[in-house]
């Protein structure tokens, strides 16, 4: 951290005339396009489940389950466990299941988890979940640790729904039996995640330092997939959960957060929503094939010219397969092209197991470049993180750093030489269908021009 502000200060002193500094503490006016959208009819989002005394997953009159809805905010009915567990315990789970109505594009889970668990991939969880389709779903087994690393698979053959053989199953009110166990001591000791329904098995063994990151779970019970999407209506029956049997024949008192409530639903996936807000730039942005900005006009800069930018960063929610930029681009190329062009930015996405790298990325004017295969993880756990960027066209590098922690990356041979024009400094999104980043930013500094 240090040396991270030692670069500042002197960034500062020697090329004052080219950096710019802005705090947002009041609306600096940049140039946005596509950034604030609102859909004419927000949808609703409606939670009703907790315990029914009625008898759609099988046994006697009484059972969990009701109508549940994907959001970000979130649903959740649950045992409070009277103990916490680990990866360091055996943990096992059995009962019915039916899913009686389906609109497709839904998310339930039933397991393990922990108070702060959150996310789509949901950080210190270990479930299975029903993962609808249009009047049908597919189900699917999966851990996740304390920092997010998660691990799993689906209940059919092969590696993908989208091309298994294995047909999805049906929304019909067909009642499975399903079981789903954790071996500490399985896997050479690693641990191993077990889940059956009806007369399939499937078997996860963990990987080593998903066990070394941990978890706790401090919960048992049912919650709502963490993004926008349509819902579903599901019952658990029979249930035994960790030697204790629960038939739900009355009212088990167990707890719920969001699960009886209706509203409209704040963010929808593909209507960006971010800007200045409350002394900083914040909102919520999408990766969507459309393009989306917002952003101050600086230039004209090109890749001869020493670029730098840093601030401050937080992301309190992102979903799986979600992305946004933080730098420099050619704005008429951003308006008017899928395939990226004159681009130089802070790039943070990255795979669901890990979170969000922050790592560079650039594009030449012909659209040749790279991103960065990895770099620092951010987490969406909504603390501040300090970030840089710093291009030197001598050495063709360009650092990417987060809290102190640094990746370089070098310039293709030629690309230089290919040439970039950049006349817009701010926040953009990737143009490729998928999810969300609610951030803030704030206490930018950035190359805004050349000399005076």
């Amino acid at each position: 951290m240090r040396a991270y502000s030692l670069l500042v200060v002197v960034l500062l002193t020697s090329c004052s005339r080219s950096l710019r500094h802005e705090s947002f503490d009041s609306d600096p006016g940049w140039d946005g396009h596509r950034n604030r959208l609102r859909p004419e009819r927000p949808p609703v989002t409606r939670q009703d489940f907790g315990w029914s005394p009625t008898d759609h997953a099988g046994g006697e009159r009484g059972e969990l389950g009701g109508w549940m809805q994907r959001s970000l905010t979130p649903a959740r009915y649950f045992l409070r466990l009277p103990r916490t567990y680990t990866f360091e315990d055996r943990l096992e789970a059995s009962g019915r299941v039916a899913v009686t109505h389906d609109d497709g594009s839904s998310g339930v889970l039933i397991g393990w988890f922990h108070e702060s668990s959150r996310g789509w991939r949901t950080s210190s969880s270990l479930a299975f979940r029903l993962d609808g389709n249009s009047a049908r779903y597919w189900v699917f087994y999966e851990y996740g640790t304390r920092r997010r690393f998660t691990g799993g698979g689906g209940a059919f053959e092969g590696d993908r729904y989208q091309t298994t053989p294995t047909p999805p199953f049906r929304a019909d009110g067909t009642r499975h039996r399903w079981r789903l166990t954790y071996d500490p001591d399985a896997n050479d000791g690693h641990g191993e995640v077990t889940f059956r329904i009806d007369d399939r098995q499937y078997v996860v063994p963990m990987d080593p330092s998903h066990r070394a990151d941990g978890t706790v779970f401090d919960r048992f019970g049912i919650w709502t997939q963490e993004a926008t999407g349509s819902g579903m209506e599901a019952w658990i029956d029979d249930l035994v959960v960790n030697g204790a049997r629960f038939d739900f024949d009355e009212d088990p008192g167990w707890e719920g957060v969001g699960n009886r409530v209706r509203f409209e639903e704040r963010v929808v996936r593909p209507f960006h929503d971010y800007g200045h807000d409350e002394g900083a730039a914040r909102g919520v942005i999408f990766r969507d094939e459309e393009p989306s900005y917002w952003a101050d006009i600086v230039g004209p800069l090109s890749l001869e010219d020493e670029l730098f930018a840093s601030g401050t960063i937080s992301i309190p929610v992102a979903g799986v397969d979600s992305a946004l930029s933080i730098g420099w681009f050619d704005a008429k190329t951003k308006r008017g092209s899928m395939s990226p062009r004159s681009t130089l930015a802070v790039f943070v996405e990255g795979p669901s197991r890990v979170g969000h790298y922050v790592r560079a990325a650039y594009r030449t004017s012909s659209g040749r470049g790279l991103s960065a295969p990895d770099g620092p993880v951010i987490l969406p756990d909504g603390k501040t993180r300090t970030w840089s960027i710093h291009y030197r066209p001598e050495a063709g590098t360009i650092v990417v750093t987060l809290d102190g922690v640094s990746r370089t990356t070098t310039l293709e041979p030629g690309h230089r030489q290919d040439g970039a024009s950049f006349d817009r400094f701010g926040i953009f999104n990737m143009q490729r269908g998928g999810w969300h980043v609610v951030f803030t930013i704030d206490d930018l500094v950035y190359t805004a021009k050349r000399g005076g």
